[in-house]
């Protein structure tokens, strides 16, 4: 399912990046950039407007951005790693350095809800974030995520 999902292109390591809405403003233009259909402004609302309703960081200096958006055909992710950690309403109150962004066509409520609880799952296992956030090259790093034994 992630060989689908990721690809190189919207994979940005150790970016410099500090603050919430510049995360997000990069990881709507990693979309953009990789898809004609998306235009980089309304996945940063559609993101935005997803943040309101409650952070989606989690703990451990991640966050999982997400949304369904009706631009989109097919459900997308893509990774941004950061040099230092940036304030992200952690429930942990600690600092985000690890984000995984999804984006899932506005009808895809239970592929939305899948793919979420997969990339949880992986982001769970500690070693695995150490991989995502040691990783140097973006063709390596996807290529390991893509062929982790996930059952």
């Amino acid at each position: 399912m992630l060989d689908s999902l990721l690809i190189t292109a919207r994979i940005q390591l150790h970016a410099s990046i500090v603050s919430k809405k510049k995360s997000l403003q990069t990881l709507s233009c990693l979309f953009a950039e990789n898809d004609n259909n998306l235009n980089q402004d309304l996945v940063f609302d559609a993101f935005t407007s997803r943040e309101k309703l409650g952070s989606t960081a989690l703990e451990n200096g991640i966050a999982i951005p997400h949304c369904r958006f009706s631009g989109c055909t097919q459900a997308q992710s893509a990774i941004l790693t950061l040099d230092n950690g940036i304030d992200f309403d952690a429930r942990d109150g600690k600092p985000v350095d690890l984000l995984w962004a999804l984006i899932v066509p506005e009808e895809s409520t239970d592929e939305h809800l899948a793919i979420l609880g997969l990339m949880a799952k992986i982001l769970s296992q500690e070693s695995l974030c150490q991989k995502i956030r040691q990783a140097t090259d973006a063709n390596s790093l996807k290529n390991m995520l893509t062929q982790l034994n996930l059952d």
